[in-house]
């Protein structure tokens, strides 16, 4: 038996040490392993939590709403940057495990210099601009990406610019994905929710696929996993096409990406948009005796909080029948002003800018800033 491995070592990973085809060069490989971890929730948490090193980057902080699927945050580490509370979490599992907590936000100016200085990085983030951003650094590093995705109740997951073997790679983010989505087209966790157990098994997963390439276990080819719990099957595994010759990424495109920082990244996802001017009032000014307050959050969200005496009229019945919206809205105010509000202020900002109503008012900032002035108030 090697003397890399101690004997606290071979105690603490027996279990996978006899392991047929695993043994003490896998092990050897895990324990000098540097894995970055860009995300720290609800996919980050898991999937450092079975890893044995990892650099771990998260600019937010922890907060209340995170716990239910961010399993290695805890109530007394609300506020504190969710880098430095998994660091603290991870210290006490293994005290043999180091953790660099990076409280700084993953961007292009630092993104290459933090993946070249890794085996494997995670893309554990929920943001799309984010996918391409991690895709790119690694592809640059020369190091395979291992990217999770979960949304309400499905997750998925891929192994990006894995090494295939004489030379050749698998495909990267932009391969699989050459054009961004439109940004009403997608959802983060936060405004569509999420099923904690689905962010544990993508996680988990993550953690996985990380494992197999640092040891060299498994199949290498191409493929996707796809997580539907309500459906059946459960889980389905499809290959992926190959690396792209015309990818600008890992490809030969005349325009490759030789540096992250010249990328327009909120440009190519179609970030830059236009800002909808709306006339707006402070949160308190639903209190008025004066106004009806039109709540355009979907219903089930509504069923969980609501403001007294709102009216719901969710923001999708708006867009499909705005003339029958406005005269059910006239009819209701009865003379009266109109304030819409929604979670945080987007949705609603985007229906008094459709129903184009004399007296119609936004609420700035939603019910996430009326829960900021009164504390009382449920917030999810």
């Amino acid at each position: 038996m090697s003397s890399a491995l101690g004997p606290d070592d071979l105690a603490r990973y027996s279990r996978q040490l006899i392991l047929p085809g695993f043994g003490a060069d896998a092990q050897r490989a895990l324990k000098k392993a540097r894995v970055l971890v860009v995300g720290a929730g609800g996919l980050g948490c898991p999937a450092v939590q079975y890893l044995a090193a990892a650099g771990v980057v998260d600019n937010d902080c922890v907060e209340r709403s995170n716990l239910a699927r961010q399993v290695l945050h805890t109530d007394a580490r609300i506020g504190m940057n969710k880098a430095a509370s998994i660091a603290q979490a991870v210290s006490l599992l293994n005290p043999h495990t180091h953790v660099d907590a990076v409280q700084a936000p993953f961007t292009p100016a630092n993104a290459y210099e933090l993946c070249q200085a890794h085996d494997v990085v995670l893309d554990c983030t929920d943001r799309v601009m984010m996918r391409y951003l991690v895709s790119d650094a690694g592809v640059l590093a020369g190091i395979p990406i291992v990217s999770g995705a979960a949304q309400g109740y499905d997750g998925q997951l891929v192994v990006l610019h894995r090494d295939l073997g004489e030379g050749r790679r698998g495909p990267c983010y932009r391969c699989l994905f050459p054009q961004s989505p439109r940004p009403e087209h997608t959802q983060s966790c936060d405004d569509g929710g999420v099923l904690g157990c689905v962010t544990g098994l993508i996680g988990t997963w993550q953690a996985l696929e990380t494992i197999q390439l640092l040891t060299g276990l498994g199949d290498r080819t191409p493929s996707m996993l796809f997580l539907s719990p309500l459906s059946l099957p459960s889980v389905r595994c499809v290959r992926v096409r190959g690396s792209q010759t015309q990818c600008r990424a890992c490809g030969r495109a005349p325009d490759r990406i030789t540096s992250l920082e010249q990328e327009d990244y909120e440009t190519f996802c179609g970030l830059h948009h236009r800002e909808l001017h709306v006339p707006s009032v402070d949160v308190d000014d639903v209190h008025r005796p004066d106004v009806l307050v039109v709540d355009v959050r979907p219903l089930h969200e509504y069923g969980i909080t609501a403001l007294p005496h709102s009216l719901h009229m969710a923001w999708d019945t708006i867009r499909r029948d705005v003339q029958g919206a406005r005269t059910a809205i006239a009819q209701a105010a009865q003379g009266r002003d109109v304030l819409v509000v929604c979670r945080r202020g987007n949705d609603s900002r985007a229906a008094v800018h459709l129903l184009d109503m004399p007296r119609c008012q936004n609420v700035r900032g939603g019910l996430r800033a009326y829960a900021d002035k009164h504390p009382d108030f449920p917030m999810y």
